[in-house]
């Protein structure tokens, strides 16, 4: 879509990345925006890996509203977490069920940086019960994604897990980094252009007639360049 000359998915891009810095890294813990992910590394080859397969919940979506609930900036749920010596237990395996439990918390009385300290900590509980079910957590460990910038969650990764955890100044950005590096490498010779910005894409939906399957294409153009099409079942576009 981007004319860009080499195609991975995110899961090489973050690996990649990561062993440009940590070429020892086993495991890889990855809490973004909207989804969270482990992957596992053995003589920097992928052997396993998963990502989150219920809503956004534990991830940086998440702990953005709630933080929004309590009147408070996401950047300072790190320090007030530290502060806490008695985190509140929160049922964060889902979203709708962590905002009614926070909610009440905060209505017995709790004080905030026990309930943020008891939100970091449901994060940590739910990506190992879930994300990390069934796999080995071996070190080096390396922790990135936006949410890694927590040092809450990071905190309690170290704890629940008794091991060292290695957080990345520059953390959120490996699956960039780890693209950059997959680019540069490619042989095809092509430059890439950074002016993506004045592209201008539009989608354009017709039924095609010419069979009794009506397939509903979605054609895609760039700067009014058709440049793909979804949808036939042919295979015609």
């Amino acid at each position: 879509m981007l004319n860009a000359n080499a195609v991975k998915n995110e899961i090489t891009a973050h690996a990649i990345g990561t062993l440009a810095f940590y070429p020892n890294v086993k495991t890889i813990l990855e809490i973004g925006g909207q989804d969270s992910k482990i992957i596992q590394i053995k003589n920097g080859i992928i052997t396993n890996y998963a990502m989150n397969t219920l809503c956004a919940a534990g991830t940086g979506a998440f702990l953005s509203s709630q933080a929004k609930r309590l009147g408070l900036e996401v950047s300072e749920f790190g320090r007030l977490a530290l502060k806490s010596k008695n985190p509140v237990k929160i049922a964060a395996r889902c979203t709708v069920f962590a905002e009614s439990d926070l909610v009440h918390k905060a209505q017995l009385g709790y004080k905030t940086e026990d309930i943020v300290a008891g939100l970091c900590k449901s994060v940590v509980v739910n990506y190992l019960n879930n994300v990390g079910k069934g796999k080995k957590i071996e070190e080096p460990i390396v922790f990135q994604g936006g949410v890694s910038k927590n040092e809450g969650v990071l905190k309690y990764f170290k704890e629940v897990l008794n091991k060292e955890v290695i957080a990345l100044e520059n953390g959120h950005l490996m699956g960039a980094v780890g693209a950059a590096i997959i680019s540069r490498k490619n042989k095809i010779g092509k430059t890439y252009s950074l002016e993506i910005d004045n592209l201008k894409f539009e989608t354009i939906a017709k039924e095609c007639n010419r069979c009794s399957n009506n397939c509903e294409l979605l054609k895609i153009y760039r700067n009014k360049k058709l440049v793909d099409s979804w949808g036939s079942k042919c295979g015609r576009y």
